[in-house]
């Protein structure tokens, strides 16, 4: 049945907030479905929107005398918001960049059997120790070393076993 000839007899603008109304919930859901993603944010410890600057201001008063409820709803206003860029607080030295940076690149050759191998860093000089297979990964380990950003010199102290 078409649209027009379901709501034959009602006016222009009822027919037009009706399609709003349409419209509305395809892009965003139904009244009721928005209550219930609240309520489940609700129980789940989490709003799904940044509460008025009253009500938190309320509760933030109400937390210095120990109301427990605001307590709760103040740490839910902190967890509100878009934390994107927002990650772990790791300082990683440009020397442990380096040994990750050429552990992973010896790790990834697929010429080289390199499990023996041990990659020391102090100042951009990087120190391989342990074993290699042949003569052939003993090279090919420096040259990888080499090749990573931010080395100043290799010193290759690997042995043939």
């Amino acid at each position: 049945m078409r649209e027009n000839q379901m709501h034959r007899g009602k006016s222009a603008a009822w027919l037009a907030e009706y399609r709003a109304g349409r419209q509305f919930e395809r892009e965003f859901g139904s009244r009721a479905e928005q209550r219930d993603a609240r309520q489940q944010a609700e129980r789940e410890g989490r709003y799904v929107e940044p509460r008025s600057w009253m009500a938190r201001a309320g509760d933030e008063v109400a937390a210095w005398f120990g109301v427990h409820d605001a307590l709760k709803r103040r740490q839910w206003d902190a967890a509100v918001g878009d934390h994107t860029g927002e990650g772990p607080q790791e300082q990683v030295t440009p020397d442990e960049a380096i040994r990750a940076v050429i552990r992973n690149r010896l790790t990834q050759e697929p010429r080289l059997y390199a499990s023996a191998v041990t990659v020391a860093v102090n100042a951009g000089v990087v120190e391989l120790t342990g074993e290699v297979r042949v003569n052939a990964d003993r090279g090919l380990a420096e040259e990888i070393a080499t090749a990573a950003p931010g080395v100043v010199r290799v010193v290759n102290q690997l042995v043939v076993a």
